[in-house]
Formats: C-alpha cells, structure tokens, sequence
C-alpha cells in the first residue's frame, strides 16, 4: 500500500502527468456516461421512418435525404441544452459542412412553444413536430437526442445531451469511414 501512495504522491507532484492523468480519467468518465446514455438508442440500423408534419406548412414527408449523410436532432423547446447547441448543428449546415439536419420537435404542449423556441434560438433549419409515435419508435429518453444518418438512411451514430460544434463535426468525420 506504500507503493502506491508513494507512486501517487510522485505523479501527483509533477504537473504535466498530473494533468495528463485527470485529463483521462475525465475522458473515460464521458464515455462511459455517453454509451450508457446511448445504450438504448437505434444504432447501425435503418432510420425508423420519419414522415411528420413541417411546422411551418403542416405538410407530412419523408425528411432524411437519399445519398447524402445528414443529422437528424430531437429536442423539446423547454431543454435548456437544446437551446444552447441547436446552433452548432445550424451553423455545420449553414456553412455547408454538412449536407442537410432536420430537427424534430418533441415533448411540447403546444405549436407555439416550438415556434418560440425557434425564434429565440434563431434556426433556420427545416423543423419538423414530432408524436409520440416518433418518440417510441426513435427511442428518445432524453433531450437532445440526435443521429447521424449516412446516404443509405442507416443509423451510423447517436448521442444524447449537448455537443460542441467540434463534437459533431468528429461524429460527420468518424461516420463517414
């Protein structure tokens, strides 16, 4: 037991390793949070169909775009981490770094929060009103939830909470391996 209070006492004086080590264990703790989060989640699988209703036309579709890998994000307009990374994904396809997203409003008691939220966070992505159907059959538990679709409409990657513009971006690149 001395030997390890010594070699802790060792990395713990020594700033870089010091800092090397909590970077780590910070690192494991979110991936470990991450897929318990996501265990449930559809993954490496064809997209359950989408076919909602615009928010703004009320006209019901197929949203996820054939050839082409995009996002698919769910939020509801009372999330506060939605509000604060919605932007991030408007932004990767306002800039044309990624191909198209479709955001799906979930968990709301009337249009107008949506809209609400809408103007408050400034998207200006397509926003789609989501069911309860839409819940069960994407599995959302919580809120954001989004999936990264690939050209052939199969679930490559998903994650839940909030991410970083940087976050996605590593989600685009990794998936389109």
């Amino acid at each position: 037991m001395q030997t390890f209070s010594h070699a802790w006492k060792v990395l713990r004086g020594h700033y870089w390793g010091s800092l090397l080590f909590d970077a780590v264990v910070l690192i494991l703790v979110f991936v470990v949070i991450n897929h318990w989060q996501t265990r449930n989640l559809p993954n490496d699988e064809p997209a359950p169909p989408l076919e909602l209703a615009w928010l703004d036309d009320m006209r019901a579709e197929s949203v996820l775009v054939p050839g082409k890998v995009g996002v698919v994000y769910f939020f509801a307009p009372w999330c506060f981490y939605c509000r604060h990374s919605i932007g991030n994904l408007d932004k990767l396809v306002a800039e044309g770094e990624l191909a198209w997203a479709r955001v799906v409003a979930l968990d709301y008691g009337r249009v107008d929060e949506v809209r609400e939220f809408i103007d408050t966070t400034g998207v200006r992505l397509p926003v789609l009103l989501g069911t309860q159907q839409t819940t069960r059959d994407w599995q959302i538990r919580g809120f954001p939830t989004y999936f990264v679709v690939d050209g052939e409409g199969r679930i490559v990657s998903r994650s839940v909470g909030y991410s970083t513009r940087i976050g996605l971006q590593a989600r685009l690149l990794m998936s389109r391996d």
